[in-house]
């Protein structure tokens, strides 16, 4: 009999697990632990309290305090065990943990091996323990170059936000998304809207409505490039029109709808935001139980395929549970060329558990929700999707040229299904606009070149409309750019969006874009000012391609975190020298200026004379964006409150 010690993350996995292993494995003896996710944390010692060598770029790890408790069990059960898996989740962060865990039995001689499943069933857990492996030390190295530049850069720039302007903090990855929100802003604050005229040749009975294209030199009218019809302009051209519409081009285009595909984490954070208006953060949250009770497959991947077995699985599925010929392969998205697809996408672990099923199991609307959610689109991207031709038509009149197009479908594909009110099946372009299906009735056109069609004047409208800015970022779309960019990796999409709530630069409104504050304009503003070359996408783009060649064994990552330090220090240096001169006096003793202090009581100035004269005036800003001297309570006043 062997005795294994076997380690996870979660608390809530435990049981599961344990019944998995000791139903399959009756041979051996299993005792399932949970760290809690990281037990270490990178010690806020030595210069700028980074807790790394400078010298070598070693991090110097110390426990975390509500952990001890957890790593006093493992490393008593570890005593007692002939052998010790570690399970931590099939990630950098997953790897990272079983790194500090093995860490914890380096003076035992215990054998220890790692596995990883991507899903928590029966079948996974148990093939992952016939595919036991040595830890991945290139992946360690990855996570921990991760963390040791989000605390150079964190700690060293925050430091040199907070004494220059009293905001808290920089990041490697929320920097770089505030800039995102505030150039969007500011082009929508600058946007200076133009009122003009559409043209049209309307017959809804006939389902006609041409549009004016172009004008009769050829132009393309109400295009930025050219120009917007004015009211004056629209009577000319009204005038200019006769009854007569010659077809100058005719062409067909197959086309089918396929709007849902597999899930990545970023594309589930988009589709839970704009179809069930919840948060980054809840939804993160709901996936991550759903994962734990072995609901959905792992939730934090870049990850757009399936596996061939799921597909297999999922093809007899639709066959014997929808009529209509149904099943087709997933879209086939383009990779991203520093996307980490080591699991699959997103998606229900079993499509038998149906969501009006597991809405029997589960209390937490979110998370039934989301399952509900993950399991239509994981269905509906293997199925065909609404099918046919697009139909369009050019047409002349007197020099100027209309179009107009006709959608035929002849075949509904996955619009043949019943509609459910808890389906979550709504279909979202690019813009997360609904796409509606409505039948289009066919326009009395011939399917050819060379004819005429002949319909009144009366019959050509106009109408008013005006140009809009672009729109602002919401949390899904935020999320999209940061992916399309290279910015950021799965695993920090929500705490990224959480930091910049968290610091009032922007507040996430609930189904709603963002809202920049005065805050976040004065941050970026600082930041791009003094360190443009640490925060702009093409660098911290080309940081996640480094870290990903460090994944891979392909780049030395000392040196490169060394030469950043070395960098970054001499500019934060010279910086904080600067702020710790002001032009604002103090308003006490009229000697000393008033520079920024960090305080747990929210945005602070006090008196640079405090280390040699003593002067201790404060002031702190206010809501209003003013700011209020601090005055101390009286000794007798402090006792009273505490009675």
């Amino acid at each position: 009999m062997t005795k294994y010690l076997v380690l996870l993350e979660s608390p809530s996995k435990v049981d599961k697990i344990k019944h998995y292993l000791t139903k399959n494995f009756p041979e051996d003896s299993f005792e399932v632990l949970a760290s809690g996710g990281h037990i270490n944390k990178i010690a806020d010692s030595g210069p700028w309290g980074l807790g790394i060598d400078l010298q070598t770029m070693t991090p110097t790890f110390k426990i975390e305090t509500t952990k001890r408790k957890n790593v006093s069990e493992i490393t008593k059960a570890g005593k007692n065990a002939d052998k010790i898996i570690l399970a931590s989740d099939p990630d950098r962060e997953g790897e990272a943990i079983a790194w500090h865990l093995a860490n914890l039995f380096t003076k035992d001689n215990k054998e220890i091996k790692r596995i990883t499943f991507n899903e928590i069933t029966e079948s996974a857990v148990v093939k992952a323990f016939g595919e036991m492996r040595e830890i991945d030390l290139d992946l360690v190295n990855a996570q921990l170059s991760r963390q040791m530049l989000d605390k150079i850069i964190g700690y060293m720039v925050s430091n040199s936000l907070q004494k220059s302007t009293g905001l808290l903090s920089a990041g490697r990855v929320q920097t770089p998304a505030l800039k995102i929100l505030v150039d969007r802003d500011k082009i929508i604050k600058a946007f200076v809207e133009t009122i003009y005229k559409k043209i049209f040749v309307v017959d809804q009975k006939q389902n006609v409505k041409l549009f004016l294209y172009k004008d009769d030199n050829n132009l393309v009218v109400n295009d930025p490039k050219n120009y917007y019809i004015s009211e004056e302009q629209s009577k000319v051209i009204k005038n200019n029109l006769g009854v007569e519409y010659k077809c100058t081009k005719y062409k067909a285009k197959e086309f089918e709808v396929r709007s849902f595909k597999p899930y990545s984490t970023a594309s589930l954070l988009q589709d839970g935001f704009s179809k069930l208006r919840m948060s980054a953060a809840q939804i993160t949250v709901a996936a991550q139980k759903l994962y734990e009770a072995g609901l959905v497959t792992y939730i934090r991947t870049d990850s757009n395929r399936y596996s061939s077995d799921f597909v297999v699985e999922a093809k007899n599925f639709i066959n014997k549970n929808f009529k209509g010929d149904l099943f087709k392969e997933a879209v086939t998205i383009k990779i991203q060329a520093n996307a980490q697809e080591a699991h699959e996408s997103i998606r229900p672990t079993d499509l038998n558990q149906r969501p009006e099923n597991i809405s029997s199991q589960i209390e937490d609307k979110n998370m039934i929700r989301l399952y509900n959610l993950i399991w239509w689109n994981t269905v509906k991207s293997l199925m065909k999707g609404p099918s046919g031709f697009y139909h369009n038509w050019t047409f002349w009149n007197n020099g100027y040229e209309f179009k107009q197009s006709w959608k035929e479908v002849l075949d509904l594909g996955y619009n043949k299904l019943d509609k459910s009110e808890t389906d979550e099946d709504i279909e979202l372009d690019e813009n997360d606009d609904e796409i509606l299906n409505d039948d289009e009735v066919k326009p009395p056109f011939e399917f050819k070149e060379n004819y005429v069609f002949t319909i009144g004047k009366e019959a050509i409208v106009t109408e008013d409309a005006k140009t809009s800015p672009p729109r602002m970022f919401n949390q899904a779309s935020l999320v999209r750019e940061l992916k399309d960019l290279g910015i950021g990796r799965p695993s920090t999409y929500t705490p990224t969006l959480s930091k910049l709530k968290e610091r009032e630069y922007a507040i996430p409104h609930r189904g709603k874009p963002f809202e920049v504050t005065e805050k976040g304009y004065q941050a970026e503003e600082f930041l791009y000012e003094k360190y443009e070359d640490f925060f702009n996408v093409n660098y911290t783009a080309k940081m996640e391609q480094n870290l990903d060649k460090i994944a891979e064994g392909n780049f030395d990552h000392k040196d490169w975190i060394k030469s950043i330090y070395e960098e970054l220090s001499e500019s934060v240096k010279a910086q904080i020298q600067e702020a710790k001169t002001s032009d604002i006096k103090c308003p006490r003793c009229h000697e000393g200026s008033l520079v920024f202090i960090k305080s747990k009581f929210g945005r602070g100035r006090g008196c640079s004379n405090f280390t040699t004269t003593k002067c201790g005036y404060r002031e702190y800003e206010q809501k209003d964006g003013s700011w209020l001297e601090y005055v101390a309570k009286p000794k007798e006043e402090k006792e009273k409150a505490k009675d």
